[in-house]
């Protein structure tokens, strides 16, 4: 066993290469963790994942702060996947509790291939679709433009289209119900609907999106929830894939929103892990340099994200996945 100054520097870099990776492609960096802190530390599923956990919240909430000063998340994107996403992480991490060692890692195993095959499929699947779309967009004449407009425009009139000028007048009038209830009211009315999003950050660059579903982004969060706390990862592997090439919303945008959401969803997590596991001296001297090291590589991957483009971005957090979810396979039943 190796002494515990070379262990701290270890966590130390460690951390610090989970959070430049999580906070560029948005994975949140327990992929990473999990299986080092299993494999090379050879520590119990629930204090690698409660350990993991409370990693992926240091390197979220320095990513985070960047994020929010560069004016790119999306805080109306956000409270569709945290409300959903928090009270499921709670419930995969109490389950955690009744799964062994070996169970665990076979069960982390499976789930980390398919995230990353579902990651890599979505992406080429909506690469296909865009080519598509684009070589019929030029195909179409002014007149074609227009009606496209006006097809909008009749379905905004009509309430399918709901906008932020639609919510703010809906909750500025003088009904005598609570705003906040009106908020649930509109959001229900509109659950199916296509939401139009504008973001314009610090730099100038303009972002115009739909979020086409909420209902399925509410889902999605929380399935990525419950693996989330079950096995120690962050929600970014499913939900910003989800966001990205289903929902095709801008990847800076997702992913910076997916980093800020991933905070709390592994705060509750990991509260619950840090409840049910024997909190010693030695795993509060780990989480230092954990905490400390990702934040520091937090805020490198915040700079590097703005260098990649964004199918890059989706095809490495893809291949990632996959090549780590293998490799996590074979030593567990080729060791």
């Amino acid at each position: 066993m190796p002494n515990i100054i070379f262990i701290i520097i270890v966590l130390f870099i460690t951390s610090i290469s989970v959070g430049i990776i999580g906070n560029t492609i948005g994975i949140g960096g327990g992929i990473l963790l999990v299986p080092f802190f299993l494999f090379y530390m050879h520590m119990p599923p629930l204090e690698a994942s409660g350990l993991s956990l409370f990693t992926i919240v240091a390197s979220t909430s320095g990513g985070s702060l960047k994020f929010i000063k560069e004016k790119i998340i999306d805080f109306k994107l956000f409270l569709m996947i945290v409300l959903f996403a928090v009270p499921a992480a709670a419930a995969g991490s109490i389950l955690s509790k009744y799964i062994n060692t070996n169970e665990f890692k076979g069960i982390f195993s499976f789930i980390i291939i398919i995230i990353g095959i579902f990651s890599l499929t979505a992406t080429r699947m909506q690469t296909k679709k865009n080519i598509y779309s684009s070589h019929n967009h030029n195909n179409h004449n002014n007149s074609n433009e227009e009606a496209d407009t006006s097809d909008i425009n009749a379905r905004m009139h009509n309430g399918t289209v709901n906008n932020d000028e639609n919510i703010e007048t809906l909750s500025g009038t003088n009904n005598s119900i609570d705003l906040r209830l009106q908020s649930v009211i509109i959001y229900f009315k509109h659950i199916s609907s296509n939401i139009k999003r504008k973001r314009i950050d610090m730099t100038g660059n303009k972002y115009d999106y739909y979020i086409k579903k909420p209902i399925a982004i509410n889902l999605f969060s929380i399935l990525a929830g419950f693996i989330s706390g079950f096995i120690g990862i962050g929600i970014g592997g499913i939900t910003g894939t989800f966001l990205t090439a289903v929902e095709q919303i801008p990847p800076r945008i997702a992913f910076s929103t997916i980093v800020l959401a991933m905070i709390f969803s592994s705060v509750a997590g990991g509260f619950i892990h840090l409840a049910y596991m024997k909190l010693s001296f030695k795993t509060i001297i780990y989480l230092i340099p954990l905490m400390v090291g990702a934040i520091i590589g937090s805020q490198v991957g915040a700079v590097v994200s703005k260098l990649l483009k964004s199918r890059t971005v989706r095809l490495y957090q893809g291949w990632i996945i996959i090549v780590l979810g293998f490799l996590m396979f074979v030593i567990s039943y080729f060791k």
